[in-house]
């Protein structure tokens, strides 16, 4: 997925493909997640680097995006897992998957019986950072 297609970035969207315009980078795929504190962690794959964001309210301030560029090269210990098992009594494959760097630290982790959306997301982001990463 990329950044147009994800629907829970709100005003997010629009600065991100800014930045992306301005930057001059090429967007190979993207992933969201929203931690407990309702920001948001977005990773954008970039022929550039990785692009690593953050998406907040800062308080009283209007809503802040911060964000970084590491170079493929300084992505460290990049990897997909994957745990499968056969549910006998629902007769279908679970999946788990999880991406994970030590550098920028990563760890993103989708299920396939809660979120097929979640895996194809995660996989095509996985996809792209694989590619990349030296």
């Amino acid at each position: 997925m990329k950044i147009g297609e994800w629907d829970s970035l709100g005003r997010a969207r629009g600065l991100l493909q800014r930045q992306l315009g301005e930057l001059g980078a090429i967007e190979y795929a993207a992933h969201v997640t929203v931690g407990e504190n309702g920001r948001q962690r977005i990773l954008v794959a970039t022929d550039v680097g990785l692009l690593d964001y953050s998406w907040s309210s800062s308080g009283s301030d209007p809503w802040l995006l911060r964000g970084q560029v590491f170079r493929w090269r300084n992505v460290h210990s990049l990897r997909l897992q994957t745990d499968a098992q056969w549910d006998e009594r629902q007769n279908e494959a679970r999946s788990l998957w999880r991406l994970v760097a030590d550098d920028p630290k990563i760890e993103l982790t989708a299920d396939s019986v809660t979120s097929r959306d979640g895996v194809a997301a995660l996989l095509a982001f996985a996809r792209a950072c694989l590619q990349h990463a030296e």
